[in-house]
């Protein structure tokens, strides 16, 4: 493929995709397309190795604005859109925020750019064991655009593991509203990576709820409540609640009270 073709196809892109579409071509050569095109305003550096195609052809910023999702996907080697991000990518999200979170272990900073944040999250340890949480990312192609996300079911998860980094739990709770269908056994062996008696819980609670609408098997039910906390733990520990005696989780009593009512 010759440059300009490349550059025509691509509104953003990594070094590493330009080298391989330019296969064959000497690092100094790539690294001269890529000045030249900085120089004749026809990209914008995000980062080291990360780039956006300007169509404004030397102004301030892109024209059209590039796809920030799949901008987080690229912000490092493994990076993938995770939390709040990826519930944006699957089309769940309730808000659209303006930081933009990718898991990677890549130790990388966060980078601000066209006034987003894009941040990253190292995965949670135990993922280590399991080809580095790999098996729960897929691709997912957004405008012709390949795009690392984490998958449903780890992305349900994960939300709930880390409220905190994902908008907080009421905008967790209206986004995970929307999802349509989930692969109990996928989400379930999610969960058993993780190891976490408190995430179990709150996956536990979230399906016991939705257990009509996704059609959540009894024995689902049944294997997360095995790997419930001895002791009681908190959905948000700052809003306190009510206890759910199955799941020994104490919820807000908003959350509980929008189950009792059957607003799900």
């Amino acid at each position: 493929m010759k440059p300009e073709a490349f550059l025509a196809n691509h509104s953003l892109f990594t070094r590493e995709e330009l080298a391989a579409a330019l296969r064959g071509r000497r690092p100094a050569t790539i690294d001269a397309h890529l000045a030249r095109w900085r120089r004749q305003g026809r990209v914008l550096r995000v980062k080291n190795g990360v780039y956006v195609r300007s169509d404004a052809g030397g102004a301030s910023q892109p024209s059209p604005p590039p796809d920030l999702v799949a901008l987080a996907a690229r912000m490092a080697p493994d990076a993938a859109a995770a939390y709040h991000t990826a519930l944006e990518a699957h089309g769940y999200a309730q808000s659209l925020f303006e930081r933009f979170t990718f898991v990677t272990w890549t130790r990388v900073k966060p980078v601000e750019f066209l006034g987003r944040r894009f941040a990253p999250v190292r995965p949670r340890a135990p993922l280590v064991d399991h080809n580095g949480g790999e098996p729960w990312v897929e691709l997912v192609d957004r405008a012709g655009l390949e795009v690392r996300v984490t998958g449903v079911e780890r992305t349900v998860v994960d939300v709930l593991d880390r409220p905190s980094i994902s908008g907080g739990v009421e905008e967790v709770w209206r986004s995970l509203a929307a999802v349509p269908a989930v692969d109990p056994e996928a989400l379930v062996g999610y969960v058993r990576a993780l190891g976490s008696h408190t995430v179990a819980a709150r996956v536990g609670y979230f399906l016991d709820l939705r257990r009509d609408q996704l059609a959540v098997p009894g024995e689902t039910l049944d294997q997360l409540e095995s790997m419930r906390p001895r002791q009681a733990v908190y959905l948000e520990r700052s809003q306190g609640g009510r206890l759910v005696s199955r799941w020994n989780l104490i919820v807000p009593d908003e959350l509980a009270g929008q189950a009792a009512g059957g607003t799900w």
